[in-house]
């Protein structure tokens, strides 16, 4: 009775661990991308619009010049937060509460610029865009331009626990 029990557990571990490897699998490529066709707002904008191959050369030199001027602002502006916040520990030293003041204001009306800047420079990158786009592209672009804003800011990595 033991001997017909003992193929069973062999035929269902290997069961097991075949499940277990595609479940695996499919988990790793999906973190990696790899195993995803959906790859964000510029995969979304070259199929919509239908880019060609010089189309796609052109985006990609925006997407790259875009990228490369919203992330050292966004690294300009963390480094504003951290001082504006660093204010509240320096209060209790012996710098007046107007100066520690003055300086959160200062700081501030900088983050407000920094953040200014950022929109700007997407904002000039659409219309970079929606240039190389034909007149059937743009009007395409403009039916689906806030659901790529919507998915720039649904993509952005949120804080850490």
């Amino acid at each position: 009775m033991e001997s017909k029990k003992l193929p069973f557990w062999k035929i269902f571990a290997i069961a097991l661990l075949i499940i277990n490897t595609l479940i695996l699998s499919f988990i790793l490529l999906e973190r990696t991308g790899q195993g995803s066709t959906n790859r964000g707002p510029a995969a979304f904008i070259i199929k919509e619009l239908h880019f060609n191959d010089s189309q796609i050369v052109a985006f990609e030199k925006l997407k790259l010049t875009h990228q490369d001027s919203v992330q050292q602002l966004r690294e300009q502006g963390k480094m504003l937060r951290e001082k504006y916040f660093s204010l509240l520990r320096n209060h209790a030293n012996s710098i007046s509460e107007k100066a520690i003041n003055d300086q959160a204001s200062d700081l501030v009306n900088k983050i407000a610029a920094n953040q200014i800047a950022i929109e700007s420079v997407t904002y000039r990158h659409f219309g970079q865009v929606k240039e190389i786009c034909d007149s059937s592209q743009k009007q395409k672009f403009d039916s689906i331009l806030l659901d790529i804003v919507r998915m720039m800011k649904a993509g952005r990595p949120k804080p850490a626990k």
